[in-house]
């Protein structure tokens, strides 16, 4: 999936992403909306990234399994008290994992469901009477 063809901006993605994780951890309202900001891109490429998943190759389809429990784990965990800088670090991580993921899935194996329907929408052949 390349940066054009996704519905996301990946590029802004990716750049709240970096600022999240090397810049100044800023002031604790300052890290609450960026940790609403990560949290909400890790809601959005979620999805995607799960929807793909079934075709990536073993080894990458093991990763974003990987990924996506964790980023479940952290939104289902978004309510407990923490420490706030280690979860919007956590947040961050997340979300530039999916994004990787998504923009560099590796070989895919061919869509089963376009594969279904150029199967089922081609004329059956009849054997010729004799």
């Amino acid at each position: 999936m390349s940066d054009t063809t996704a519905p996301f901006d990946a590029a802004l993605i990716r750049r709240r992403c970096e600022e999240t994780l090397w810049g100044p951890s800023g002031q604790p309202p300052e890290q609450r909306a960026r940790l609403q900001e990560m949290e909400g891109y890790v809601r959005l490429l979620a999805p995607g990234l799960s929807k793909l998943m079934p075709r990536m190759r073993d080894g990458t389809q093991a990763t974003a399994q990987t990924v996506l429990r964790h980023a479940d784990e952290h939104l289902n965990s978004a309510t407990t008290s923490g420490d706030l800088a280690r979860r919007l670090h956590d947040a961050g991580v997340i979300a530039r994992a999916l994004l990787g993921l998504l923009q560099r899935p590796g070989e895919l194996t061919p869509d089963q469901d376009r594969t279904a329907d150029t199967v089922h929408t081609r004329p059956l052949s009849t054997p010729a009477p004799r």
